[in-house]
């Protein structure tokens, strides 16, 4: 019997040991990923700005780098000055004018029940449905009060409430004061979670905004000595990590070059997305469209998170302006748009920065969300790429197959081959595949 050997076992396995070495690595320091990502993105979006000042400008490397960064920290500023005054005032012009819009939403919802008498107690149902026992407790003791006042019996209300005419004179008035302490007592709660969560809301904002510092702190240290950090790396192949060196750069390398595809696709997405919200916010007249424009840009880099952060101003404004009716049809327009990037706009155009397949590609995003939540939107298309054609070799199509090929291959799916398409053609394959799988 043999004894066992360390470095035999390590030569006959050292690509699972590396690997396995490599992916503890990455577990113990998970707490630091979305720093690690923010200077990555950071960096990624500099660079190509930095190469134009240097090569249509003379601008040394060190001078374009400086005078990126300090555009980056503009915007920053810029965005922290005027755009977080604008919500916070908009936050206090909703609260004044509460009474108003509660006002206007009995008037709406009298108005419903007067063409639509059924409706009356689904409404009164989701009222007392949508509040906690305490609260719902609390506003029966008080309705008991104006029951006795009105002289009313229990019996008479729910018979009011159960028939199809609209009830008049002492019904009336006690319909109207249930309506009115429910919508009361429901503001009162909502406004009383948003207090309670307030501080985590703001140790959050803190966080991100130390971290967003930090990002931009590394990522220019990173790029301003980017040639020699090359070369110090280079060095590592004739140390004694150099078996990592060998095994891990050549993939790393190409997993960084795919996910700066994927910060191009979502870039394109958000210049998408905010000039559909442009359109969407000029249609309905919402104003302050600049400033609730730029929000939604820099949102849109955001998965899942981004589109509540960026639809609380708009909601905030349309309320102000044109009270419940407007922010009814800002949040259609806003589901409709989001409804649109999420199901044609991320499939085809990660689809084609990626080369995916836009069914694949949707696929991916929805089981990478449900398994792995925000990390999975961020990465899931990107390392999805990466093992399909890197690890597992599938080959790239550059062209559809003609008909013959595909007579010849009974199994073919109509668009699986992509390759380097326009918008248009892209748009019209999404559509034969849907048809296909459907």
């Amino acid at each position: 019997m043999t004894a066992f050997s360390v470095n035999e076992f390590y030569q006959r396995n050292r690509r699972v040991v590396i690997w396995a070495i490599l992916f503890g690595l990455l577990w113990l320091l998970r707490d630091f990923f979305g720093l690690v990502f923010l200077s990555f993105v950071l960096a990624i979006i500099a660079m190509p700005l930095a190469e134009f000042g240097e090569r249509r400008l003379r601008l040394p490397h060190w001078l374009a780098l400086t005078l990126v960064y300090a555009l980056f920290l503009v915007v920053l500023a810029s965005f922290v000055r005027f755009v977080v005054p604008s919500v916070a005032f908009e936050a206090n012009r909703m609260i004044d004018n509460l009474p108003e819009t509660e006002l206007r939403l009995l008037e709406v919802k009298n108005r419903l029940v007067g063409q639509y008498p059924t409706l009356r107690q689904p409404l009164s149902g989701y009222l007392v449905s949508a509040l906690s026992g305490d609260k719902a407790a609390a506003v029966e003791q008080r309705l008991a009060g104006e029951r006795t006042r009105l002289s009313l019996t229990e019996e008479e209300v729910v018979a009011a409430m159960e028939s199809g005419p609209p009830p008049d004179g002492a019904l009336a008035e006690y319909f109207g004061r249930r309506d009115q302490l429910y919508l009361n007592a429901l503001v009162d709660e909502q406004f009383q979670k948003v207090r309670d969560n307030a501080p985590a809301v703001i140790n959050m904002l803190y966080r991100g905004t130390a971290t967003t510092l930090l990002a931009l702190l590394f990522s220019f240290l990173i790029l301003i000595d980017i040639r020699r950090i090359k070369r110090g790396i280079a060095l590592l192949k004739n140390s004694r990590v150099g078996d990592f060196y060998e095994e891990a750069a050549s993939p790393v390398v190409r997993f960084g070059v795919l996910m700066g595809h994927a910060i191009e696709a979502q870039a394109t997405i958000a210049l998408v997305n905010t000039v559909l919200t442009l359109g969407g916010l000029l249609l309905l007249g919402i104003p302050l469209v600049a400033l609730l424009s730029v929000i939604v840009f820099v949102c849109s880099f955001i998965p899942v998170l981004g589109v509540f952060i960026s639809t609380t101003p708009i909601l905030l404004v349309a309320l102000n302006a044109g009270g419940p009716a407007l922010s009814l049809a800002a949040v259609g327009m806003i589901v409709g748009i989001h409804a649109i990037e999420a199901y044609l706009l991320n499939p085809l155009i990660y689809g084609r920065h990626l080369k995916l397949n836009p069914v694949l590609t949707l696929i991916i995003l929805y089981v990478a969300y449900h398994a792995f939540g925000l990390w999975g939107m961020l990465l899931g298309v990107p390392v999805a790429r990466y093992f399909i054609h890197d690890v597992l070799g599938v080959p790239f199509h550059d062209r559809p197959a003609t008909a013959a090929e595909r007579d010849d291959d009974p199994v073919a799916v109509p668009g699986l081959a992509l390759g380097t398409m326009p918008v248009a053609t892209l748009a019209a394959q999404f559509v034969a595949d849907w048809a296909f799988l459907r």
